[in-house]
């Protein structure tokens, strides 16, 4: 049950309570006084005729990761259940609008903006499903591809009073509005503080006055000393429907204790990584928008690296099994991430052609959304495998548990393995028990301090990143420059993974550098990858169209692609007018990688400079490490 108590107290706090000299004044009914009983109250005090109720419902919307919020904006979906107009005029809205469905955007940053508004008929999703508007253009830097969400909706009903005099000509009017919460995905509801609003009626100041302190002395109701427009509203409704706004991230911000043991702090730095992976999986198996899959990839990607990286803290068996079945979890994500930037950058395909090419294009863009439609499909019935519920199973037991003080095996140790292995045996052979090195020896590295842990790792990281890059000539291999880029992507999860460690200008200054220089390997990367699969695509499509599957065979043991989605499923050959502009677009990619090539040593140089290697020794110095592991070791009563 709701607590409308506190709710209350909540939104109190943005306001402080006076007397109001104008000729409105807005009230909070005290919680526990009903809609009827305070209008009977009403017309027991002061003659009044009470209209036909009005019901009106609100929808706030945001994005999965409360961008709106963020950005300071308020976005409502405004509709009337009712026949009659809703008293929009009079109630806590300052802006009457005839429409009965309004998507209404206010700037919660400037307190006297005007609401912008536009007619909407159904409730808005995705911006491309969205028709033009001036809501539709303030939305589309901040949303760009996620997908509105509604979090809260409430429903009002509203009674218009008019007060009379003794002539029974009305002198006052007022609005009463009881609100009531419905979170649309948990189902919690409840009701939420009724509102009044006391208007004046030209001429009949002095009844305004009469009327207000009535309601104050008399009823109880609290002035307000600004009106209550429909932010706290939605900040009530929020709160009560157990939503925390703008609580959802995907930085990396776990705060470790420099001293805290290795094994811990990396379980801690997983479980966040969990969190993240979890709180996208329904989003992705509804495709609801693209992010849901990338921000779960990307959160798999960061376990798989820490789990490769941070390297002695954990039973060596129980790695390798979990990063094979997270390496599977990121593998059979891939075709439909693949597809999604192919869509989600297909408009900027189009601009790069010369407009009399780009109508050519439409025919891969309805093939690209088939072949999504499928890949998205078949990624849906694999998270719901009981390989996935396996992984997520044993993953969150493996988090879950204590981890060795001694040489004594712990139960997770003896039967963990086995069990998933029954759920997913695709992986290989499982050690016998007496091979788990959980039950032998605690792992070189679990109990040593994690800062001696952050700064070994990320120094030899660096180490091997510069080696790489230096290695690097004008006739480097592109493999060359994809083996650098996969090693910056380490280090900078080290460092991120680490960042509480460390100085937080400092490291985020390092993070910067190694990130402007994984853009210049990934432009590189990208359009090399990009203009692949177009050529793939192509030729796939022309052996479609001769009736050939000369390209079928060679794709059928190669992992999923786009590639291979499209020489599956694609039956029919592209019209050459698309293979020209296919063509065009790959001949541009190929320039774009060209010139990430030439810019790539300049960037390198400013990353190796001894500039930077003087912060990076500064900030990562080196610990005596073996110490410590020994003084670990005799803690725990190890062997040497």
């Amino acid at each position: 049950m709701t607590d409308i108590a506190s709710i209350e107290a909540t939104v109190e706090s943005f306001y402080k309570m006076r007397q109001t000299n104008s000729g409105t004044a807005e009230l909070l009914v005290p919680s526990g006084l009903e809609l009827h009983a305070l209008i009977d109250a009403i017309d027991e005090l002061i003659p009044a005729v009470r209209e036909p109720d009005v019901t009106l419902s609100r929808r706030f919307f945001d994005s999965f990761d409360w961008r709106l919020f963020v950005a300071g904006v308020s976005l409502e979906w405004r509709f009337s259940e009712s026949s009659a107009s809703p008293y929009t005029a009079m109630s806590l809205f300052e802006d009457a609008q005839p429409a009965r469905s309004t998507l209404c955007w206010r700037d919660l940053s400037e307190s006297d903006a005007e609401p912008i508004l536009q007619p909407l008929e159904s409730e808005p999703g995705l911006l491309d499903e969205m028709p033009a508007g001036p809501v539709r253009e303030r939305l589309a830097p901040l949303l760009e591809m996620r997908r509105l969400l509604p979090m809260v909706e409430v429903i009002s009903q509203q009674t218009l009073v008019r007060l009379l005099n003794e002539d029974e000509k009305t002198v006052v009017r007022l609005v009463v509005e009881q609100n009531h919460f419905r979170e649309p995905n948990a189902g919690r509801h409840g009701n939420l503080m009724c509102r009044l609003r006391l208007l004046s009626v030209r001429g009949y100041a002095e009844a305004f006055e009469q009327a207000r302190l009535v309601l104050e002395k008399r009823l109880g109701l609290s002035v307000l000393d600004e009106p209550l427009a429909q932010e706290p509203l939605a900040q009530e409704a929020l709160l009560a429907a157990g939503h925390r706004p703008g609580a959802y991230s995907t930085k990396l911000d776990q705060q470790l204790e420099p001293d805290q043991r290795a094994d811990l702090a990396t379980k801690q730095i997983l479980r966040g990584l969990l969190e993240t992976l979890e709180a996208n999986l329904e989003g992705t198996r509804q495709n609801l928008d693209s992010e849901f899959l990338h921000d779960l990839r990307v959160a798999t990607r960061r376990t798989r690296s820490a789990l490769s990286q941070i390297k002695g803290v954990f039973p060596e068996a129980l790695v390798v099994d979990f990063k094979q079945r997270f390496a599977w979890l990121q593998q059979i994500t891939g075709p439909v991430r693949d597809l999604d930037v192919y869509l989600l950058d297909f408009p900027d395909m189009e601009r790069r052609l010369p407009p009399a090419l780009r109508s050519d294009l439409k025919p891969l863009h309805e093939q690209l959304v088939r072949l999504h439609a499928e890949a998205q499909r078949q990624l849906s019935q694999a998270l719901g495998s009981a390989a996935f519920d396996s992984l997520l199973r044993d993953w969150h037991r493996f988090l879950d548990a204590e981890m060795p003080v001694s040489k004594a095996p712990t139960a997770e140790a003896v039967d963990l393995h086995p069990r998933a292995r029954q759920a997913h045996p695709s992986h290989g052979p499982l050690p016998s028990d007496a091979e788990l090195p959980g039950q032998a020896l605690l792992p070189k590295q679990a109990a040593v301090p994690i800062k001696q842990v952050a700064d070994q790792r990320i120094r030899k990281m660096l180490k091997r990143v510069r080696a790489e890059g230096r290695a690097i000539t004008e006739d480097s291999p592109p493999e060359a420059l994809h083996e650098l880029r996969k090693s910056c992507k380490k280090l900078r999860y080290l460092m991120e993974f680490f960042q509480s460690l460390y100085p937080r200008d400092q490291i985020r200054e390092q993070i910067k550098q190694t990130k402007l220089l994984l853009d210049n390997l990934g432009r590189f990367q990208d359009t090399a990858v990009q203009a692949q699969h177009l050529r793939e695509h192509a030729e796939s499509s022309v052996n479609a169209s001769a009736g050939t599957s000369a390209n079928a065979g060679a794709n059928a043991s190669a992992k999923p692609s786009v590639t291979s989605a499209s020489t599956n499923a694609s039956k029919n050959g592209l019209p050459p007018g698309t293979l020209l502009a296919m063509g065009a677009l790959i001949g541009q990619l190929l320039n774009d990688q060209a010139s990430a090539r030439a810019t790539f040593s300049d960037v390198f140089a400013a990353f190796d400079s001894a500039e930077n290697a003087k912060r990076f020794k500064t900030l990562f110095a080196t610990h005596d490490l073996c110490a410590s592991a020994e003084s670990a070791r005799d803690k725990c009563g190890m062997p040497e």
